[in-house]
């Protein structure tokens, strides 16, 4: 058989990724500032426990018909645990749950013989907004819309009625934020079984599965407690502007957020 090498048309090599280009630079100078630690220490804060349910339905066959099934272990394994902040309200979260149940099947043939194992993976999914018992911490805390991190300024043409087309210039940031951490703390799966196909020697090959999927998810996220001993908001006055200031507060101003 020939290897498929092709990309997505099972035709053509996939050409190797190109390199970015290097432009040459000059460093003219660097500065450095020392700002007030925002908070006594970093530690892990829990979000919540969080409750969460799918129901699942599947269809599957056993490698040869059987008489009865005698048992069934059942495992679960996350492949993706993402929590999604709702813009807003630091108080809820969109969780993006999705795993597998291994199931571990042992079923008889006849009403003698050897007892046959079979094992299968269940996919399933569970999405959700839920609640949580702390806030999520945002340091920045901003409320901008989507083109708000893209601060654009021109110059004035020479001729005063237009900007200058040669000369432009652009203030852009990002914000990091610590993401928040899922863990499995336990499950449950309640299910119900249908089986089909049965012969005249009350044999059958084919099983309806219907899950009640319960998980139980820690959700965490790393916050640092803030100074109370810090001022809120950029010094103004000179009683505030005694205090040290904070390099989250001169982001914002550095942005003009």
């Amino acid at each position: 058989m020939r290897k498929n090498t092709g990309c997505g048309n099972g035709h053509k090599k996939c050409p190797p990724m190109p390199q970015n280009d290097v432009a040459k630079s000059r460093s003219l100078s660097t500065q450095s500032e020392q700002f007030a630690v925002q908070g006594a220490e970093e530690e892990t804060v829990v979000l919540g426990d969080v409750l969460i349910q799918s129901l699942t339905e599947a269809d599957f066959h056993l490698p040869s018909y059987a008489t009865a099934i005698k048992n069934i272990e059942k495992n679960i394994h996350l492949t993706q645990c993402k929590a999604i902040p709702v813009p807003g309200n630091r108080n809820y979260v969109k969780l993006f749950v999705e795993g597998f149940v291994h199931k571990n099947i042992q079923y008889v043939e006849d009403g003698y013989g050897y007892v046959k194992d079979y094992s299968i993976d269940i996919p399933f999914k569970a999405y959700d907004q839920v609640q949580l018992a702390n806030p999520v911490e945002y340091p920045f805390d901003f409320e901008y819309s989507v083109k708000d991190n893209v601060l654009q300024y021109r110059e004035l043409a020479k001729n005063g009625m237009e900007a200058d087309r040669c000369e432009f210039g652009s203030l852009t940031f990002e914000i990091n934020n610590e993401p928040i951490k899922c863990k499995l703390l336990a499950s449950a799966v309640n299910q119900l079984d249908i089986i089909h196909n049965f012969d005249n020697w009350g044999r059958f090959n084919k099983v309806t599965e219907k899950m009640d999927i319960n998980l139980v998810i820690k959700l965490t996220q790393k916050q640092q407690d803030p100074d109370p001993n810090l001022p809120d908001l950029p010094p103004n006055d000179a009683a505030c502007a005694a205090k040290p200031e904070s390099v989250y507060n001169r982001f914002r101003r550095i942005t003009g957020r």
